[in-house]
């Protein structure tokens, strides 16, 4: 028995402190739900103060997440009546700002999280509030929040993520590549994201691509939009080196080396003279049966991604 309560303990607190519970279905939010309110009913004496302020927060997240709103309530009274002298209370304010978010109180949770703005972990979440306002500027202050979190904490991966969604949403295609590269200097291993960063090198090259459409066929305005083209096609490429079976970089290959593609055409005008452009061509039909090779591998249907 001393064994069980052990195994069960220990499953709890390394999925409190772990924050697996995010990523639980539903079904496994249920279970875990219950059989954490099983334990604490029967061995809550028996844990020391760190090990109760933990599972009580994981008890509290669980109740959110399980529509357990007057449970929840229930558990944060406890945790601010029993830690709220001893523990600072940035942990505290920051489940009392989830629960009033919960509610719809988003001035309340607001006010909460303004108490002390040197606290990050009470910042970063501050930031998110923009988003609840319903005027047509909402992107544009979610932005400068975001910014102003990472001008005092740069190594957080999620924000930038973030901000690169934000300006992705507004056609700021070169300010959300930076973002991306951001992440993938903090994390190596993120390499999904050099993907997204060849994606928005590609909208930006169709943005400005379209704006040149009224213009004549300007040498130095195409070879710029060439120069965006290799940098998406390296992304690509660089992604495929470290997984080969990514389809979504294979597909993007293709839609740059596909003798159909409109823009190579109007390159191939001015390649005679110009050593770049050549060798951008030249490459793009060297990889031309390599990718639909690929794809084929892949059983992805080249012909329906002309």
């Amino acid at each position: 028995m001393q064994v069980e309560h052990s195994l069960v303990k220990k499953k709890l607190l390394t999925i409190a402190t772990s924050g697996k519970f995010a990523t639980f279905t539903p079904e496994q939010l249920d279970a875990t739900y219950l059989q954490l309110d099983d334990y604490l009913i029967l061995h809550l004496d028996k844990l020391d103060a760190i090990e109760l302020f933990q599972l009580f927060e994981l008890q509290f997240y669980l109740c959110i997440l399980t529509n357990h709103d007057i449970e929840a309530k229930n558990v944060l009274d406890r945790l601010t009546d029993q830690f709220g002298q001893n523990v600072k209370s940035q942990r505290i304010r920051l489940l009392q700002s989830i629960y009033w978010e919960s509610q719809g109180e988003i001035k309340k949770a607001g006010d909460l999280l303004s108490q002390d703005p040197d606290e990050l972990q009470l910042l970063r979440r501050l930031t998110t509030f923009a988003r609840h306002e319903k005027t047509s500027a909402t992107s544009e202050k979610y932005i400068l929040n975001l910014n102003f979190y990472l001008n005092l904490q740069p190594a957080d991966t999620v924000a930038w993520c973030e901000l690169a969604d934000e300006y992705a949403k507004l056609g700021h295609y070169e300010k959300a590549a930076h973002c991306l590269r951001q992440v993938v200097l903090l994390q190596p291993t993120a390499y999904p994201l050099f993907y997204k960063i060849g994606l928005m090198e590609y909208y930006r090259f169709l943005q400005l691509e379209k704006e040149l459409k009224e213009e004549n066929n300007k040498k130095d305005k195409l070879i710029e939009l060439m120069k965006l083209l290799i940098c998406a096609r390296d992304n690509y490429m660089y992604l495929l080196e470290i997984n080969d079976k990514y389809d979504k970089s294979w597909v993007a290959l293709w839609s740059l080396v596909q003798k159909d593609f409109a823009f190579n055409l109007r390159l191939s005008k001015i390649s005679e003279n110009n050593k770049a452009v050549k060798e951008y061509l030249a490459q793009s039909v060297k990889l031309r049966p390599i990718v639909e090779k690929k794809l084929k591998e892949l059983e992805v249907d080249v012909k329906s991604l002309e």
